[in-house]
């Protein structure tokens, strides 16, 4: 029983370990595309932004903002400027919370 214990122990830790290391690449990658352009962040902030927003974005709004960073996804679809606009405005309430966490102002 002991080792059925142990085992179940491993399985969960490594798990676990998994999951964490992979987010971590995802919140550095969002972090990095942060830190440059026109008003980019520093690292703090945007590490502590980027973690934020994970947190207050739903799965599909997380993983389109990681696919941007990483440059296989254009980030805004002006051929379907509806559903851009959508997607941007469904994007503030995550945004701002992020602002008022981190201290750090949205720039337009």
């Amino acid at each position: 029983m002991t080792n059925v214990k142990n085992l179940l122990a491993v399985g969960v830790t490594l798990f676990i370990l998994a999951s964490c290391g992979s987010s971590n690449e995802d919140i550095d990658a969002v972090a990095a595309n942060m830190m440059t352009g026109t008003n980019p962040l520093s690292e703090k902030d945007a590490k502590c932004f980027a973690k934020s927003l994970k947190k207050n974005m739903n799965d599909d709004q997380w993983n389109k903002m990681v696919a941007e960073a990483n440059g296989e996804e254009e980030q805004m679809d002006l051929e379907n400027l509806e559903k851009a606009m959508e997607e941007a405005f469904a994007l503030l309430a995550p945004m701002g919370a992020a602002s008022v966490e981190c201290g750090v102002p949205l720039d337009g």
